[in-house]
């Protein structure tokens, strides 16, 4: 009898790069380890932003342009990613694994066709 293999999931609207999608479309942001690290870092920095503002009393009007600042400081460090690839015309931070929020590298890998498979449509 002849080796029996799984059919690709290229063709299930949860692949991106040969991982899959479906646990974080079910649950988005659920699984923390999934996230981007660079953007994790930049929403904690800007978290870290307001409550030094609202401390030291920082005007409505001035925050945004301080924190521009501050942010891009904060872009052009070094991004602490192992798995960073820069790609061009990808919106901020502009790395190639990265989709809404979530790194594609940590979501878990696709080895075929599933019980989840649903065929990608062109709607």
């Amino acid at each position: 009898m002849g080796k029996i293999s799984r059919l690709p999931g290229t063709d299930c609207r949860h692949h991106v790069n040969g991982r899959c999608l479906y646990e974080e479309w079910l649950n988005p942001g659920y699984t923390k380890s999934w996230r981007c690290q660079v953007t994790a870092r930049w929403e904690s920095s800007f978290d870290d932003f307001l409550r030094r503002a609202e401390y030291f009393g920082v005007e409505e009007d001035a925050a945004p342009d301080l924190w521009g600042r501050q942010f891009q400081r904060l872009a052009r460090d070094t991004f602490h990613c192992g798995m960073y690839t820069y790609r061009q015309g990808a919106t901020a931070p502009g790395c190639g694994h990265h989709l809404d929020g979530v790194c594609v590298m940590g979501l878990p890998r696709c080895f075929g066709r599933c019980r989840h498979f649903d065929p990608a449509t062109d709607e």
